[in-house]
């Protein structure tokens, strides 16, 4: 197929770009932050746009064009077979779907399961992602050593799935899990859906049965694809548990166009389209570097790949003597200005900023760089009136009524006071952690993380004291350690809260209330 590849064509120059937003009402963004979902992955190239359009205007047997493609993956990744699913997330429900149900039609049309089978995983490789195992109605059962698999019943673990990302840095040695897989026949997946796609894949070749990549990264096809690659027997085995069948993955569609766009930018990354990006992220990163570094008192560094990142990065960072300002503030106004640089919020420091070049092109870069220098000369603005020294008495125990968009909640805080800072216990439903948080005037900001499996829970409350009782919004999100940003941790939207003390406690420092 073609491999003419476009991949410096910059979203905003031309009249029409990013205008179907704002047509909307929506801004467009230029992209920092690498190849998340939240901001649209990658864009498609002009090829993979093409051969989408083409196979949108035609019919075809989904059934043969599943085989085509499969032996089409086969020959490109060196695999036994593959399929193109409806993200990688859905690749994982049909993979262990897979070794479930096989094409067993009795077992496939009885899932999902009521929790009869597990699938392992390593216990410091747990993802975001695991409710597509859940999905199946599979138990998610964390080991720490390959001998532990010797303490379950075989028959009920359905496959072992770990993350490829992870595998350097984990306790559980591949080799060791892989050997024993294999010595009693457990499917082993490898979800390598945050990395790109390099074949002869080192997976593969040392034991995974099944290989997970995503279609809509830094292969740049279409952004709801992904590709379940490996075992000729399970890869169609789960092709049959999917769309287009009435079976279990029926919701996970993929079209026909889709399938091409999918297939075509894997062909272009795998026969040269890996090294012509590359070139153009180190391009990027040049343009970025030669900016900051006529500033003086930036330092910058370049951030090489590693077991997580492909593609090279480059951070900036000050002092703040040279410059008083934080990297949020700044990130805060890129954000709101016009063009809109949206930064990657985990990535953050005091007075540090990383930027991704995988979605700049080179006009982009330079925006970028120049954006963050007038940021950072930017006079500051006057310091704000200190807060106000008043503050409400709320030491004490209090329930706490959350109503979510559809359903409600009883929570309880149990809160310490010293002046205006606040901490404490949040206790949810099944779960308690710590909070903190202040109150100004009658105006409280309460912040907790609530921890959780595999991710934590996020709660900031806001809300007003107003007659003996707390009134307010709560923004609510789910993060791990290492993407701990407001990006995930609002990512569940918000919901209206209120409380009422059950109990009262004593401040703990001189300061008592000012009314």
């Amino acid at each position: 197929m073609s491999l003419d590849i476009d991949c410096d064509g910059a979203p905003h120059d031309g009249p029409a770009a990013g205008q179907v937003f704002r047509d909307l009402g929506v801004e467009p963004i230029i992209n920092c932050t690498g190849v998340r979902s939240s901001y649209g992955g990658c864009n498609p190239t002009p090829s993979v746009l093409a051969a989408m359009e083409a196979s949108a205007r035609g019919f075809v047997i989904l059934n043969e064009l599943a085989e085509a493609i499969g032996r089409k993956l086969a020959a490109l990744t060196g695999a036994e077979w593959g399929l193109v699913t409806a993200g990688s997330a859905a690749a994982v429900s049909q993979a262990v779907a897979a070794c479930v149900a096989g094409n067993d039609p009795e077992k496939m049309l009885k899932l999902p399961l009521r929790g009869e089978k597990v699938v392992v995983v390593a216990a410091d490789q747990r993802m975001a992602y695991e409710h597509a195992i859940r999905a199946v109605g599979c138990l998610v059962l964390p080991i720490s050593r390959a001998s532990d698999l010797d303490q379950l019943p075989i028959e009920d673990v359905a496959a072992i799935c770990v993350v490829a990302s992870d595998i350097p840095k984990s306790v559980l040695p591949f080799e060791e899990i892989a050997l024993r897989a294999g010595q009693l026949g457990i499917p082993l997946i490898v979800d390598a859906a945050g990395e790109a796609p390099k074949f002869p894949n080192v997976w593969l070749r040392n034991g995974a049965d099944l290989l997970i990549h995503s279609g809509g990264k830094y292969i740049s096809g279409p952004q709801s694809t992904g590709f379940l690659l490996g075992s000729e027997r399970l890869c169609r085995a789960a092709y049959l548990n999917g769309p287009p069948g009435q079976s279990f993955g029926r919701s996970m569609k993929v079209g026909k166009d889709e399938i091409i766009g999918a297939y075509v930018a894997l062909e272009q990354w795998v026969m040269g389209g890996a090294a012509r990006a590359m070139e153009r992220w180190r391009h990027c990163i040049s343009i970025l570097k030669r900016e900051f570094l006529s500033v003086p008192g930036l330092a910058v560094e370049e951030i090489e790949p590693d077991v997580v990142f492909c593609n090279p990065r480059i951070a900036v960072s000050w002092s703040i003597k040279t410059f008083p300002i934080d990297a949020e503030v700044i990130a805060e106004k890129l954000a709101s200005a016009r063009p809109r640089i949206v930064l990657r919020d985990c990535w953050q420091r005091s007075q540090r900023i990383v930027v991704d070049p995988t979605n700049l092109t080179k006009v982009e870069a330079k925006i970028v760089g120049r954006s963050i220098i007038h940021a950072l000369a930017e006079r500051p603005l006057a310091p704000a009136a200190p807060p106000q020294e008043d503050f409400e008495e709320l030491a004490g125990a209090w329930q706490v009524f959350i109503d979510f968009l559809h359903g409600s909640a009883v929570h309880a805080f149990d809160l310490l006071q010293d002046g205006q800072n606040i901490w404490g216990t949040h206790i949810g439903t099944e779960i308690s952690s710590n909070c903190r948080g202040k109150i100004v005037g009658p105006q409280l900001k309460l912040f907790s993380h609530l921890p959780g499996d595999p991710l934590g829970l996020d709660y900031e409350f806001e809300g007003t004291l107003r007659e003996g009782s707390l009134t307010g919004v709560v923004r609510l999100g789910a993060s791990a350690a290492k993407y701990s940003g407001l990006t995930f941790k609002r990512q569940f939207g918000q919901a209206g809260w209120r409380a009422k003390r059950t109990q009262t406690n004593h401040t703990v420092g001189d300061k008592g209330a000012s009314r």
